[in-house]
């Protein structure tokens, strides 16, 4: 009787499978008619076709991107030093969130730093970074990590402010050391804000990649690009182009980020809302366990 209760309809892997499709089609259906709205705005001549061309005709120029090579050759230079950035903020702010976060005085002698380094726009050091790194990619790369480094930074000390003390002091009581709370306990209840971080930093680094071409220049990339498409009387429907797939390069990092962090910290999914079938699923089998 409690496994048929536990498998009623609403719960389980497939109802997981049913929601994540459900979102998706929502998902689908919102940028449908986005599309549609600004379709219609170019079609009824709200605005000029030579300041915003129709969607279609942008999505068109998009689709014709992914087998132009001069395209995908700025493309992967932009993912190049944009990951590369990204990976090197990682390695940096993690090891230095669980140092400051497992040595509370360390935390506060260097709260004043970070608070002063952390507001400083990664666009203003542009100037600085073209004198200490000569090849534009470092220039973009180092960018890419001093903005990136502050979002990891700081989701991994507030993930260890959250740890249980109680859980880190039950493995004390055993005779584990500093390092093993930290690697049993402290490590993994900080990691999903850690990976809320990273997909914090990921969003920011391509904004910091793309800026960081536009206005430092260089031989190739994204924001190179967008600055070619607008010289000899500009090309509209290739600049918009860009930025869509600049868009779908964030939101495809972003998804791929989301379906790590469910298989490494299943323990963040979402419960059942109350009311709903999944709900109704869990409390009839909490019934049944009582009956028996």
């Amino acid at each position: 009787m409690k496994r048929a209760a536990r498998t009623g309809p609403g719960s389980g892997p497939g109802a997981l499978v049913t929601r994540r499709w459900g979102r998706a089609l929502l998902g689908a259906l919102g940028t449908g008619a986005v599309v549609l709205v600004l379709e219609l705005l170019a079609r009824t001549g709200v605005f000029d076709d030579e300041a915003l061309p129709p969607a279609t005709s942008v999505l068109a120029r998009a689709a014709e991107m992914a087998v132009d090579d001069g395209f995908l050759g700025h493309l992967g230079t932009t993912v190049s030093a944009w990951l590369g950035g990204l990976g090197l903020a990682v390695a940096l702010a993690v090891p230095a969130g669980l140092l400051l976060g497992s040595l509370p005085r360390l935390d506060a002698a260097s709260l004043a730093v970070v608070e002063l380094a952390r507001p400083v726009p990664s666009v203003a050091l542009i100037p600085l970074a073209i004198l200490v790194f000569a090849e534009p990619v470092r220039v973009e790369r180092s960018l890419v990590c001093y903005a990136a480094l502050w979002p990891i930074l700081l989701n991994t000390l507030y993930g260890l402010r959250d740890v249980d003390p109680v859980a880190k002091e039950t493995l004390r009581s055993f005779g584990f050391g500093p390092l093993s709370v930290l690697w049993r306990v402290s490590l993994p209840s900080a990691g999903p804000f850690v990976l809320t971080g990273v997909r914090i930093a990921a969003s920011v680094g391509l904004i910091v990649a793309i800026s960081a071409e536009l206005r430092a220049g260089g031989d190739a990339g994204l924001g190179v690009y967008l600055l070619q498409t607008q010289s000899g009387g500009g090309r509209p429907d290739l600049m918009l182009a860009g930025a869509v797939w600049a868009g779908a390069l964030g939101a495809a990092v972003n998804g791929v980020l989301v379906a790590v962090g469910r298989e490494v910290f299943p323990q963040t999914r979402p419960y059942p809302r109350a009311g709903g079938s999944g709900y109704r699923a869990a409390r009839s089998s909490s019934n049944a366990g009582r009956a028996e």
